[in-house]
């Protein structure tokens, strides 16, 4: 007689081989073809993760393209209210990096309103594009998770190949792993046939193995072969199909965290939190002007207070930039990883909502992705964040990517930890040893390997931000309303203290914590 966990086990892997063999079937299908069923809408869907109910799907993309535009004419409003006093202060000016233009200032307006004038957007079976939906703003009783990992060359298996290794089986809820190949096929190929034994050589094969194995819940979606170019952004393309609402992403040279912060912290932070993008690895914009500061910082006392309270139909009014009106332009601080104030997530270790990757590459966002695809730094992970946030009119969510099992263990690690001096130190100081520190410790390797990387990246966020005109608060830290929530200093409001929390800290995992309720 089989158990429960032999039964839920066998359901899972019918589950799994019924959506790879629909998977290799749909691949056969013309390249370019619309995939009608990818987002959640009233359509039956493959699993019971995705059943349909009357909160299943949020405003279809009409609804939320106008209100986009509403904040775009609402912000530029704003902007020519602005006093001459606040006009023109910032002693520097924004530095130019690259050959490539700049986006438009408040251009996704125009755009959007192009979009919806020239095509008929009634019905979601539409030839042209299907209809998207956002997600619901909770989905407490998702249980299971899609992982999706981009790579391009056999050189990056030895990172990711055993972390995978690890994950299946003893990660609750993985019942799905995409390899986004952009690479030819033949390149794995040549990898696993090599004359010369090597671990590349074996992690090739198994790879492949995995793919051709209906049991196992890694499949590779070859992105060349479906019609796609090498591109950062086909981690979200909607032609990957994922089975389940909640996508995990990571990079394929990490870093890799645990399952304490993924699933036990992080995906339970993100059903309560479904409808924007949640993740560990956040990065500030800093605002120069005294205009914006004022704003950010009136912004996020509301965005605190909303949280702690659990209010989940209200949010701050995003702060404009106004840079052809006051000449503004924002940092791109890449020095920290702030709890509180973040703007943009880096995709390792994040989850999004399925129905985004419809928005993400939705026809009226082609001039948004063409900047992606045309400047150096090839900035996906700025755009997605700004993107998402814009559709949902929401900050995204953080949560700590380093748990501890205990509290015992969690003193032994703050004492390993960098303190908060050396984390909030200002980019303005001069302690050379601090810059080397974070150099070491913390920064894209691309930052120091590339020539001008940091001026790129900066111009780069003035641009993708500028195109919508306006910023959405920052985050909210995961200690919001606890007393884990410390002042910060040098600029930074709050931080949370420690920087490694335990489980028994996490508020949302503990009855009569801040959003526990909500699940």
């Amino acid at each position: 007689m089989l158990s429960r966990f032999d039964t839920a086990t066998s359901l899972i892997h019918i589950q799994l081989q019924q959506s790879k063999a629909n998977f290799f079937r749909d691949a056969t299908s013309e390249v370019g073809a619309p995939n009608n069923d990818v987002i959640i809408s009233p359509a039956k869907p493959d699993f019971p993760d995705t059943i349909p109910t009357s909160n299943s799907h949020g405003r279809q993309e009409e609804e939320v393209f106008k209100s986009i535009i509403q904040r775009v004419k609402w912000t530029e409003q704003q902007c020519l209210k602005t006093p001459q006093d606040q006009r023109n202060t910032l002693k520097k000016e924004l530095k130019k990096a690259t050959d490539t233009p700049l986006l438009p200032e408040g251009g996704v307006a125009s755009a959007l309103e192009q979009w919806m004038q020239n095509s008929d957007r009634k019905l979601s079976d539409n030839e042209d594009y299907p209809m998207c939906y956002l997600p619901p703003a909770k989905l407490c009783n998702v249980t299971t998770y899609t992982l999706i990992i981009m790579s391009h060359t056999t050189e990056r298996l030895e990172a990711f190949m055993p972390q995978i290794e690890s994950m299946v089986g003893s990660w609750p809820g993985l019942t799905e792993i995409i390899i986004v190949w952009n690479s030819d096929r033949e390149v794995i190929k040549t990898a696993s046939e090599s004359t010369t034994e090597s671990k590349e050589k074996k992690l090739a094969l198994q790879l492949l193995d995995w793919h051709a194995n209906a049991s196992h819940p890694l499949r590779i979606f070859f992105s060349l072969e479906e019609g796609l170019t090498n591109n950062l952004l086909n981690r979200y393309h909607p032609k990957l199909k994922p089975m389940n609402e909640a996508v995990m992403y990571f990079d394929d040279d990490g870093p890799f965290w645990s399952k304490e912060a993924m699933v036990d912290v992080g995906l339970s932070l993100w059903k309560r939190n479904s409808n924007v993008q949640v993740g560990g690895f956040p990065r500030n914009i800093r605002f120069l002007s005294d205009r914006m500061k004022n704003a950010e910082k009136t912004a996020l006392k509301a965005s605190i207070d909303l949280v702690v309270q659990e209010k989940t139909d209200e949010y701050p009014n995003f702060t404009p930039i106004c840079r052809n009106v006051t000449g503004d332009f924002v940092e791109y601080n890449y020095f920290t990883f702030p709890d509180f104030t973040a703007h943009m997530l880096l995709p390792s270790g994040s989850y999004l909502h399925r129905n985004f990757l419809c928005f993400i590459w939705h026809p009226a966002f082609q001039e948004l992705r063409t900047f992606v695809t045309t400047h150096k730094t090839m900035p996906d992970d700025m755009t997605v964040s700004t993107l998402v946030s814009h559709l949902t009119g929401r900050a995204p969510r953080t949560f700590a990517k380093d748990i501890v099992a205990s509290s015992k263990r969690r003193l032994s690690a703050d004492i390993m930890s960098f303190t908060s001096d050396q984390f909030y130190k200002s980019a303005d100081d001069d302690d050379d040893s601090i810059q080397d520190l974070h150099a070491d410790q913390l920064h894209r390797r691309l930052l120091w390997k590339q020539k001008n990387w940091g001026n790129m990246r900066e111009e780069a966020i003035n641009s993708i931000v500028g195109y919508f005109g306006s910023i959405h608060p920052g985050t909210v830290g995961w200690c919001a309303g606890t007393e884990h929530m410390k002042p910060g200093r040098r600029g930074v409001h709050f931080v949370c203290q420690p920087e490694k929390p335990s489980l028994d800290l996490i508020p949302w995992l503990k009855k009569g914590g801040t959003g526990h309720s909500q699940c």
